[in-house]
This record gives C-alpha cells, sequence and structure tokens, in this order.
C-alpha cells in the first residue's frame, strides 16, 4: 500500500516553518511545569492484589537463584556414584511437561 508523503493516513503536518514561535514554545514548558506543581500531586493507589503481587515479587527477588545446599548434595552423590537416574521418571516428566506446550 503506497502512501503519500505529505500526510499519513489523513495526518496533516503543520505547514509552519521551524523557526516561527520559538519564543512561545520555549515559555510552555515552564509554565506547564509551574501549572502541574500548582494543581498538586497525583496519587496512586494500588489494589490488594497488586500489593500482594509485589510483596511476593520482593520475597522471590530475595531467594538465591541456586539452592547450594542441595546442589552440593547431588555434586557428592554424582561424584561417590549414589546419584541413581530413574529414566522413566525423566521419560515422565518430559512427556507431561509437553503436553503443557500443547505438544
Amino acid at each position: 500500500m503506497v502512501r503519500e508523503i505529505n500526510g499519513l493516513d489523513g495526518f496533516q503536518p503543520s505547514t509552519k516553518s521551524v523557526g516561527q514561535n520559538t519564543k512561545k514554545s520555549s515559555q510552555e514548558p515552564a509554565s506547564t511545569a509551574s501549572e502541574a506543581s500548582q494543581s498538586g500531586s497525583d496519587d496512586v493507589q494500588l489494589s490488594s492484589e497488586a500489593r500482594t503481587l509485589q510483596s511476593l515479587t520482593d520475597r522471590v527477588n530475595e531467594l538465591p537463584d541456586v539452592n547450594v545446599e542441595r546442589a552440593e548434595q547431588i555434586k557428592a552423590a554424582l561424584e561417590s556414584g549414589e546419584y541413581k537416574v530413574d529414566d522413566l521418571v525423566i521419560a515422565d516428566k518430559l512427556l507431561s511437561s509437553e503436553a503443557l506446550f500443547g505438544k
């Protein structure tokens, strides 16, 4: 689909030159900022679900990425030859994980 250069889907760019109204536009942000500070501050209230979710997120972020104690147990069992892998359990878990993804 081809669009006209002067206006995309009905949008018509301003025909004013870049140099026009520079004094006015440089004063606008200052007045807008002062108006915002005079009107007060915005107030945000979170729902109880959002507060709970934030609390849980904070708790999860405090947890270590790896359970070091469990990793050391598995490492020691592997080194001593005591760690046994049940291939049927692994196959079942692989199949159930595929079912979760709809395969």
